[in-house]
């Protein structure tokens, strides 16, 4: 998995033994969120990459996360094309978020870039560009999140299912177990009985004879001379 992506996944997943260590070096290089006051040493928030994140929350992304707000802002600053193009139309219509309407705002933007050399054909074949650059993004993303699952998700529940299967076949040596016990215990109080009840008739009959002995033994004392 690489680093790019643990950085990611840490947002919302432990993905490996360094996660603390990721998480504190996250934080401490970590943009603002829009809207936050900046703190001493930091930049400003890109504008540009505000916009893509107001979009988001305005409609294309319900449930956008702030968590991953500082990956797209890097991302999409670092693809930022020469010369005036989409992403610079897009930090625009941030500083004009002030202008309530969307027409009066667009157009204010454009106007100013208009006069730098960009006409619509180049916004909209650059706002494309900045759409590729995020699909292939998600696409590793996505390579990133089939790699964690195959490692915490698939393997642990294989992991999960093999030590159940073990307990399945555990417990049914058990119940084997237990019934040869029984039948074990069965055999022994069989055997006992047996044993206890052949040791008396032994001992019965061998005093019987003993004594018949002993009394024959007197007779032929008393008659014999």
């Amino acid at each position: 998995m690489t680093r790019f992506g643990k950085k990611l996944l840490s947002a919302f997943v432990e993905v490996a033994d360094e996660q603390k260590e990721l998480k504190s070096s996250q934080n401490a290089n970590a943009a603002p969120r829009y809207g936050d006051a900046p703190r001493d040493g930091d930049a400003p928030r890109d504008e540009g990459a505000a916009h893509f994140e107001a979009e988001a929350r305005n409609g294309s992304a319900p449930h956008a996360d702030d968590r991953f707000a500082g990956h797209f802002d890097k991302l999409l600053s670092e693809a930022n094309i020469p010369g005036p193009d989409y992403y610079e139309f897009a930090r625009m219509i941030g500083v004009m978020r002030a202008i309530p309407d969307d027409a009066a705002r667009f157009s204010a933007a454009f106007a100013g870039l208009q006069a730098q050399g960009l006409d619509k054909q180049q916004l909209l074949e650059t706002a494309g560009a900045y759409l590729r650059v995020l699909a292939t993004d998600a696409d590793q993303f996505q390579k990133t999140v089939d790699s964690a699952m195959r490692e915490k998700v698939s393997g642990k529940e294989a992991e999960a299912e093999e030590k159940a299967s073990r307990i399945r076949a555990l417990s049914q040596e058990i119940v084997q177990l237990q019934q040869e016990i029984s039948a074990l215990q069965d055999e022994v109080r069989v055997n006992k009985e047996k044993l206890t009840g052949g040791s008396a008739s032994y001992t019965a009959e061998s005093k019987r004879r003993q004594q018949e002995i002993h009394r024959d033994i007197e007779k032929i004392n008393q008659y014999i001379h």
